[in-house]
């Protein structure tokens, strides 16, 4: 990657999260940057206006954990210092969950600082540790690749700037780059399957270049995210048996952020009322039987494949906690870049024919429930993994891969 202090439009700042997402997502986390908190809290925040980096770690069983990170890459007299940043990180980290943070510096920290930081769950690195750290992970030879590096950072800039002319995209492109990621897992989820259902009826026609490439962008994301819910989903459901799980997922998608009791509950008063009204006005029995439960919480039309992908997946959990890295790999590199991942790439991440089997599940239930356009269809087909390396099996992707069981203390090599 180039290291100047800008790159193709991108401010050194930009450049410099840009570096630090891909050597996380190279480290073991799904990775997304630039995280707006404004669009999700409006007026509310003034002072922190996003997140620079925010990751997930899953384990072999499902577990994960966040992380956040900070990247100050200059050294200007108003710039804050390590430790201020680091205290600033640890304040923001119970707003998303997150059980660590990190912050990159263009100040160079003494181990008391450091010190000081590790006891806040922050771990500090300078801009010479990442260069460090870029050369262990070999960044070189996996630059650019997915949704990380500086293509992607300039892609999603210019949609940010087309949407700008479509109110229904605006709204879409800052419900993926801030909004969902501050709800519940299934509220996420179901809310990502509604935005790609009204992407499907989108898709621009030939010869739109801007335009197709916004769509691209946003199926490639949308696919990204959902996949990402599906596993934490997936893990909740192994943490529960199959009927409660199925009962409390259902009443959870009927409902989203209103708890299902609060609105079965104001039902049951609309029934009520309604029931009184049409009695009073003499209305036959089929029509007062009818009129009942109109307001009843219903999950939507495809919970019950849903669930099942959610099952089938939870059954192999050590594979589908490699998922969301291999799926954001894949589907950028097919639907976006428009090429396959390199056999380098598909190995480092244990991409084997069990992805593709995982791939096909997701496949299958996107297409049996929404109309995708042809392109999208063709990413997600099983016929584009006629080269995948068997021999990345589940055993070898674990030999390339950190976990969450990694301690966040060392992922600097500090």
């Amino acid at each position: 990657m180039p290291r100047g202090e800008t790159t193709r439009g991108l401010e050194p700042g930009t450049l410099a999260e840009v570096r630090v997402a891909q050597a996380w997502f190279w480290d073991g986390f799904y990775v997304r940057r630039g995280i707006d908190l404004q669009h999700r809290f409006g007026a509310d925040v003034t002072t922190v206006t996003d997140l620079d980096i925010l990751g997930y770690a899953f384990d072999t069983s499902l577990g994960f954990r966040k992380r956040i990170g900070e990247v100050k890459s200059g050294k200007s007299g108003n710039t804050p210092r390590p430790l201020d940043r680091a205290i600033w990180v640890h304040g923001l980290q119970g707003l998303v969950g997150a059980g660590s943070g990190e912050v990159t510096t263009a100040f160079w920290p003494t181990g008391t600082i450091r010190d000081a930081c590790r006891t806040l769950g922050v771990t500090v690195q300078h801009l010479d540790d990442l260069a460090a750290r870029e050369q262990r992970l070999r960044i070189e030879a996996f630059d650019d690749l997915g949704s990380q590096g500086v293509s992607i950072a300039v892609l999603r800039k210019d949609v940010q700037a087309f949407v700008k002319t479509d109110s229904v995209l605006e709204r879409g492109f800052w419900f993926l780059a801030s909004e969902v990621w501050f709800l519940e897992p299934l509220d996420a989820l179901k809310r990502t399957l509604g935005l790609i259902r009204e992407l499907s009826r989108l898709w621009p026609p030939s010869g739109h270049r801007q335009a197709e490439e916004a769509a691209r962008w946003f199926f490639a994301e949308a696919i990204s995210i959902a996949t990402l819910n599906l596993a934490i989903i997936a893990g909740e459901a192994n943490s529960m048996d199959a009927a409660t799980f199925k009962q409390t997922a259902a009443a959870r998608l009927a409902t989203g952020d209103i708890p299902y009791h609060a609105i079965q509950k104001l039902s049951e008063h609309v029934d009520e009322y309604l029931g009184k009204i049409l009695t009073s006005l003499d209305a036959p029995a089929d029509v007062k039987i009818s009129a009942m439960g109109a307001f009843a919480p219903s999950p939507p039309d495809y919970t019950e494949p849903l669930l099942e992908l959610i099952s089938r997946l939870a059954a192999n959990a050590g594979g589908t906690s490699r998922l969301p890295r291999q799926m954001d790999l894949i589907i950028f590199e097919r639907l976006v870049r428009r090429r396959d991942a390199s056999a380098q790439a598909r190995h480092r991440l244990g991409i084997a024919t069990g992805t593709e089997r995982m791939i096909s599940l997701i496949g299958a239930f996107l297409r049996g429930q929404f109309n995708l356009p042809a392109p999208v269809n063709d990413a997600l087909a099983v016929s584009r993994f006629d080269h995948v390396d068997e021999s990345a099996d589940e055993t070898q992707g674990a030999l390339f891969e950190r976990t969450a069981e990694t301690d966040p203390n060392d992922s600097n090599g500090n």
